[in-house]
């Protein structure tokens, strides 16, 4: 069973560490504004067994007005343990914002929040794509170096380290 809870009292429970917060919307919506330290986890994508929640004591959902935070809710609510409870924001984020506290918008930026951890458990507050985007940037930048210590070991090393340096910054500027 879960119970809903106000603006106000989420508000106050964010400072708390036992708390996650999943936004239950649409990517789009999500990027065009967002609770600072929300998880996005899109409704038809909730199940329990794919939420890290381990260790936390409250579960909140959040959506826009508040139904499909409760949908999501139902969906979960037989999977939990004892000790957690589950909540969800009553009125959504259009209640946050009517009652006066902010929200994010725009995609997700790097280091946004550092509270914030994602459904594998590790702390990143990027999107998936951002994430590709630097990881391939990085690859290929790396690559592109050692392509150019190998130059002065051995010229027949560089072309194959010129070819996969330039598909992975490749890849790195389509996944932005």
């Amino acid at each position: 069973m879960f119970k809903e809870i106000t603006a106000q009292t989420l508000n106050e429970w964010m400072n708390e560490s036992d708390v996650i917060l999943i936004d239950v919307r649409e990517p789009n919506e999500f990027d065009h504004e967002r609770i600072k330290g929300a998880v996005h986890v899109p409704l038809s994508t909730v199940a329990f067994d794919q939420l890290n929640l381990k260790g936390k004591k409250r579960i909140v959902f959040q959506c826009r007005s508040g139904k499909r935070s409760q949908l999501a809710c139902e969906k979960i609510a037989d999977d939990i343990s004892d000790e957690m409870e589950l909540y969800s924001l009553e009125g959504g984020i259009l209640a946050w914002k009517e009652a006066g506290f902010t929200v994010l918008s725009g995609p997700v930026q790097a280091c946004e929040n550092s509270k914030s951890t994602c459904m594998s458990g590790i702390k990143c507050p990027l999107s998936f794509p951002t994430c590709l985007h630097r990881l391939c940037f990085m690859a290929g930048l790396a690559i592109f170096v050692i392509m150019a210590l190998s130059a002065a070991v051995s010229p027949d090393f560089v072309w194959g380290f010129v070819l996969l340096a330039i598909t992975l910054m490749g890849a790195a500027f389509k996944a932005k």
